[in-house]
């Protein structure tokens, strides 16, 4: 004996509240499937199930996670590509509680507002907050030393400060320092020191010369 759309509505809102979940919602599913009596089928359920105009609008829809409500104005009642742009084009709320000026500001310089709070009112980020976040990210940046692992590795096991690695010009792709040109740096600089080391040699033996000298006469 089938059973009667009310007693399947009955037992659909049933399980509903037993299982916590929005019955409506699957009556709608459940109908959109062609597995409910049409006298259960809600009003924006077209008669074959499909809501779609075409195939373009449900995947632009999908793709903007887009649930459209009521009619579309297509045949039938169907949504059509040009009722899913015009709901693409409706104002939403934004989540990220933010002044107009620090969103223009952030959307300007692809700044990203992931994860951060402002200093306003409940974490509202302001204008000054976002402008020290961008100031910040180009300190970082700047710091930033484009050296290969191996080639820092190098430096530190000489001792080579940031200071040092700023001068050294880099042989790599965009100017990346590599292994050989910190071991390059390493080699000048014991030369240069060990010519310093030689002329600082070469003056104390002037001046022990000179000082026999005078002592001669």
């Amino acid at each position: 004996m089938a059973t009667s759309a009310a007693t399947l509505q009955t037992i659909i809102e049933t399980l509903g509240k037993k299982y916590k979940f929005n019955s409506a919602e699957a009556i709608r599913i459940l109908a959109e499937d062609e597995l409910l009596p049409k006298k259960m089928t809600p009003k924006d359920v077209k008669a074959d199930g499909n809501i779609w105009a075409s195939k373009k609008a449900e995947e632009l829809a999908t793709q903007y996670k887009i649930l459209p409500t009521g009619d579309g104005s297509g045949k039938n009642g169907k949504w059509t590509l040009k009722d899913i742009e015009k709901l693409m084009e409706k104002p939403t709320k934004s989540k990220i509680n933010i002044s107009p000026n620090a969103l223009n500001l952030a959307n300007e310089t692809g700044l990203s507002l992931s994860g951060k709070t402002g200093s306003g009112k409940d974490g509202r980020i302001l204008l000054k907050d976002v402008e020290q976040w961008i100031k910040s990210d180009k300190s970082e940046d700047d710091d930033d030393i484009n050296i290969s692992p191996r080639a820092l590795m190098e430096a530190n096991q000489n001792g080579l400060s940031d200071g040092d690695l700023t001068t050294i010009r880099g042989s790599g792709k965009d100017g990346r320092i590599l292994l050989e040109d910190v071991k390059k740096y390493v080699t000048s600089t014991e030369t240069d020191d060990s010519e310093d080391d030689d002329s600082s040699s070469e003056d104390e033996d002037a001046k022990t010369v000179s000082r026999n000298t005078r002592m001669d006469k």
